[in-house]
């Protein structure tokens, strides 16, 4: 009779248990039940203009801001994409340009040793700006297209990394190319688009994205917006080639599978909507910290909620430790990630 009792009781006592945590489950948000783990949030980070952390000759921040050597800056920006990959969900990291400030081989050092703490770990692209050509012809920049960028992060180093899925480039060199990723159940196109893009590389640009139909495109390039907003109309530099609005009417506005344009080359920060000819909405977006102290390491944070059909967009320096909370800094963006 008293093992009876015993049992009987045993069988309530795992009887509750199981209730409690059927009923802990089913209460608990934090567990996510019933999302598809396919469309988990995912991060892309933009790189804004990095020339003043690689300026170790002409020290124009140094001596305008009074602040000491910035490289540190550089490498705190690519130690925390590489830390904060998993957390994040980091899928590719976009640098806009202005990558050092006058084409020097000890600029592009400092450039190699940030890359190379992410280059196993996370795909990023690089456009060229004006401060990373044509700089040795006479005081200035873009005198030419000459560039040393190609003997630091040449076609090879991505073709050889499996981390990246490498698509292809403009006349096997690193100022025009274009990578590809998928994630969240989608295909993405990023592509790469020099400073001031001769006809050339627009044409070839076109040809890219009509290739890729079924990819989300984001094109990254450097001078596109103007602080006011708008597209640049005009550059005024040496060499040939078309400023936001032509890039806009010859390429950008063409295809509808065009969503974005991450820009930098001037401040303070600015974003565009405008329709391409599909109806389809493209956002731009200009974002640039270099005369602020040099940047202090502000990247921008777009994180991708596809489930919510949102991108958040946040700006943040990993060297300060803290967040830019301003309007300009801190927004979302409506976006319908499901692919036709």
């Amino acid at each position: 009779m008293k093992s009876k009792l015993f049992k009987i009781g045993l069988d309530k006592h795992l009887a509750l248990v199981l209730m409690a945590m059927i009923m802990l489950c089913s209460g608990c948000s934090s567990l996510n039940i019933g999302a598809d783990p396919a469309k988990k949030p995912f991060t892309i980070v933009v790189l804004p203009d990095t020339q003043n952390y690689a300026d170790v000759r002409e020290k124009w921040a140094q001596s305008h801001f009074n602040i000491p050597d910035q490289r540190f800056c550089f490498y705190e920006q690519t130690k925390w994409i590489k830390n904060n990959k998993k957390k994040l969900n980091i899928q590719m990291v976009a640098h806009v340009g202005d990558i050092v400030q006058y084409d020097y081989p000890d600029e592009w050092a400092i450039a190699d040793t940030a890359f190379t703490t992410i280059d196993n770990t996370v795909p990023y692209i690089l456009s060229l700006g004006n401060h990373d050509m044509g700089c040795e012809i006479k005081p200035g920049t873009a005198h030419s297209r000459e560039t040393k960028v190609n003997n630091y992060f040449p076609p090879s180093r991505f073709e050889n990394n499996p981390i990246y899925q490498y698509g292809g480039n403009l006349d096997n060199r690193s100022d025009n190319y274009f990578l590809t990723f998928e994630e969240a159940g989608m295909k993405f196109l990023m592509l790469s688009l020099e400073f001031k893009p001769r006809d050339e590389a627009l044409a070839w640009a076109n040809k890219v994205v009509a290739a890729h139909p079924n990819h989300q495109c984001i094109i990254v390039t450097h001078a596109y917006l103007m602080k006011n907003g708008q597209r640049f109309t005009s550059l005024n530099y040496d060499i040939e080639g078309n400023a936001g609005e032509e890039m806009w009417e010859k390429l950008v506005s063409l295809h509808k599978n065009i969503f974005m344009v991450v820009c930098g080359h001037t401040e303070p920060n600015a974003r565009l909507v405008s329709k391409g000819v599909h109806g389809n909405n493209v956002y731009q977006l200009l974002s640039d910290f270099q005369f602020e102290k040099g940047g202090q390491g502000f990247l921008r944070i777009m994180k991708f909620y596809p489930e919510e059909k949102r991108i958040d967009v946040s700006t943040y320096s990993p060297v300060l430790k803290e967040y830019k909370e301003d309007p300009r800094n801190k927004f979302s963006l409506e976006f319908n990630l499901e692919q036709d």
